[in-house]
């Protein structure tokens, strides 16, 4: 089969959907599926993308063009890539344009399939307004609270479980007091991962004992005010800020630490969180409704805490102090992401999910691009905080803007 995915592109991304979505690709050109991928860039230059190197060793065909801040716009863009390659199914990530070209393709039978990577409310504007299964698609969740919730909230939909799958590491962490050492992984920026409550967690942990050491990987628009607030607390010298790091360099750096903290309003399945549990790296994260307590099972696999800087502290500085805990919780945590998250497995789901539309395909093309304003919602004010219009008309959007939400999926992990 053709396979066409599409995704946005940025100079420096440090995404967990990207992770994933790369991860992806190599199983399915294993199992013999031309896959070509369209990429919606932001930035001046289509071509400076930090993902465009990977892609192109993989030897995947990638069209790149610059996010123009117009959903109808971005949307015939997108749909002129479909009619060039002419996939028989289509996988859009994340991006709302992306979406309404699937959605407006479904409605002449190009099968696509709606990924929902977390609780944001980016997915569920698409769900409710674009629902796939309405719309000639299909969903994929990757977590069960998130296929629970999209059922509920969207009965029309039909959702299956993926999770993501990572590959099991050769090395993993050990215990150490000397020091103890606690990561973050992930963009830096307040909304979603609440990062100054993070960092407020380990200087609170580090004020309490000299023993703890933090390494804060990833970037964001909130680092310069997270290093500040550090420096002023006097332990510059004991959290680090190491900016984005290539994944490929991310397990070593996990696997030295024996806890990854996270202090998330929503998430999905964090990559992150499963690449550190498979290293055996102890989670503490806070209890929020998500795919977490799927992952982390209260002193199983990890340590669920309140968004509450003082009491991550606290159960930081008892994995510090209990070799016994921590030995229990790091077993667990790589034996449960070894069973039921490894790269294999998961990929498989997704390869026999494909077969079934293989079976069953039609033909879609040519593809026409009428009728297009009766797909785009723009009655929809959740997609005018990405696609802003005065007056809401196809014709006025504002030119190459880039908002806050827009920002945070760049650097969305």
């Amino acid at each position: 089969m053709k396979i066409a995915l599409a995704h946005y592109s940025a100079s420096s991304d440090i995404s967990g959907v990207t992770t994933w979505l790369i991860g992806f690709c190599v199983p399915l050109l294993r199992a013999g599926h031309e896959v070509v991928m369209h990429l919606h860039h932001f930035g001046d230059d289509a071509q400076q993308g930090s993902i465009l190197p990977i892609l192109r060793r993989l030897g995947i065909a990638t069209h790149a063009v610059c996010h123009t801040g117009s959903l109808e716009a971005d949307t015939r863009q997108t749909l002129k890539f479909l009619i060039e390659v002419q996939p028989d199914l289509f996988l859009p990530q994340c991006l709302q344009a992306h979406y309404c070209a699937a959605a407006h393709a479904g409605r002449q039978g190009l099968p696509w399939i709606f990924t929902m990577h977390s609780d944001d409310p980016d997915y569920w504007c698409v769900a409710e307004s674009l629902t796939p299964e309405v719309y000639g698609g299909s969903s994929v969740c990757v977590s069960q609270f998130l296929a629970q919730e999209l059922h509920h909230k969207v009965p029309a939909t039909t959702p299956q479980v993926i999770p993501y799958g990572i590959p099991m590491p050769s090395t993993h962490a050990t215990f150490s007091d000397q020091p103890f050492r606690v990561v973050y992984c992930g963009r830096l920026v307040e909304q979603q991962k609440c990062i100054h409550q993070v960092v407020r967690t380990l200087i609170s942990t580090c004020r309490s004992s000299s023993q703890i050491e933090a390494d804060v990987i990833g970037d964001g628009p909130e680092r310069e005010a997270c290093q500040q607030l550090v420096r002023e607390a006097g332990l510059a010298d004991r959290i680090n800020f190491l900016g984005r790091v290539p994944p490929e360099q991310v397990p070593p750096l996990l696997a030295r630490s024996q806890a990854i903290l996270l202090m998330s309003d929503f998430e999905g399945l964090p990559v992150a969180l499963l690449e550190a549990m498979a290293c055996g790296v102890v989670p503490v994260v806070r209890s929020i409704p998500s795919g977490i307590p799927e992952l982390v099972h209260h002193e199983k696999t990890g340590l669920l805490v309140a968004n509450d800087a003082d009491a991550g502290a606290a159960s930081l500085l008892r994995l510090a102090t209990n070799p016994a805990l921590w030995h229990h919780c790091s077993d667990n945590a790589r034996s449960l992401v070894r069973d039921s998250y490894s790269a294999d497995h998961c990929y498989q789901s997704w390869l026999s999910l494909i077969s079934e539309y293989k079976a069953r395909k039609r033909d879609s093309f040519p593809l026409s691009t009428s009728g297009l304003e009766g797909t785009l919602p723009l009655h929809d004010s959740r997609f005018q905080t990405q696609y802003p219009s005065s007056p809401p008309s196809l014709s006025k959007f504002h030119p190459r803007r880039v908002l806050g939400r827009l920002r945070r999926m760049v650097f969305r992990s």
